[in-house]
């Protein structure tokens, strides 16, 4: 066979009439179809952790808010309107109202805003907890104004007086009268005497008259109530009448009377007015101490 070198060319061909051997190509090995690469453990971790980092941090700000608003309800409860004074008081509903809000919209403020990538991220939780903290003292101060800081023994009855109830004028009056001074956590149980000056009775009568404001509202006729009590008996009822205005409540009028560890015939009631519903105060037919607090209908 013979081969004619091209001069300008580095490439060889054949002559006319010669033939060249057949070369079978290799295989070529089919080309694999490419897989997705499968994500580390980690990138799939980090595709999540905003999530779940926002779930952690609404947990813990929700038991935080659980934890403050447990506080509040045994404050409220235990302390400042204790049983049955809240359903006298009705205070449950604006107490339910504030922990509520209080404990709900923190968490979810908290769940909407965070993300560890977020430069302003202590900032915004600063805010969330100051607005929180804000919202929660305005209701308690609230519910504070409106509890019970005297139970006034007025007559023939009880009053529940709130530090809402009384004006500055009328604190500034009774300035250096010890039956005056509320105590900060407790109602404090006290007695009103009118005064001696015909003049006096009849300006709180008048204003008892036009304004609503009664003797229970002026705290410088406050005295102790063991010095009004006994007068108190000669006005307060028998257990047989709370029981014949309360026929349906019998069991809770007589764990009211064991409660006081006498019999019925060794005490007496004297009606307590409150702002959502009234009650009956049980005292010792002897000497007009209070025995016990109930939310029995007095009349």
């Amino acid at each position: 066979m013979k081969i004619r070198h091209a001069v300008d060319s580095d490439l060889a061909t054949p002559l006319d009439g010669d033939t060249l051997p057949m070369v079978t190509p290799p295989p070529i090995a089919p080309a694999h179809p490419v897989r997705a690469a499968t994500p580390a453990p980690g990138v799939v971790a980090t595709a999540r952790d905003p999530l779940r980092d926002r779930a952690r941090a609404a947990g813990v700000h929700l038991l935080l808010s659980g934890a403050v608003a447990a506080a509040v309800f045994a404050l409220v409860h235990l302390l400042w309107y204790p049983a049955p004074l809240s359903r006298l008081l009705g205070v449950d509903a604006i107490l339910a109202i504030v922990l509520l809000v209080d404990v709900v919209l923190g968490p979810l403020f908290t769940l909407i805003v965070f993300d560890r990538r977020k430069k302003r991220l202590a900032w915004d939780l600063a805010t969330i907890a100051a607005l929180q903290l804000a919202a929660l003292g305005y209701g308690v101060w609230t519910i504070g104004q409106g509890r019970p800081a005297f139970v006034v023994l007025v007559k023939d009855r009880f009053e529940l007086v709130a530090p809402a109830d009384l004006r500055a004028e009328d604190r500034a009056a009774a300035r250096g009268n010890p039956w005056a001074d509320p105590d900060p956590l407790r109602p404090r149980w006290v007695a009103a005497r009118l005064p001696d000056s015909a003049r006096e009775r009849s300006a709180i009568l008048v204003e008892a008259i036009g304004q609503g404001r009664d003797v229970q509202h002026h705290p410088r006729l406050y005295v102790d109530h063991a010095a009004e009590s006994r007068a108190a008996l000669e006005r307060a009822l028998p257990i047989a009448r709370l029981r014949a205005l309360n026929p349906a409540r019998g069991r809770e009028i007589d764990a009211a009377v064991a409660s006081t560890g006498l019999g019925p015939e060794a005490l007496r009631y004297l009606p307590l007015r409150g702002t959502a519903a009234d009650g009956a105060v049980l005292v010792d037919a002897t000497d007009g101490r209070v025995r016990a607090v109930t939310a029995l209908a007095p009349w």
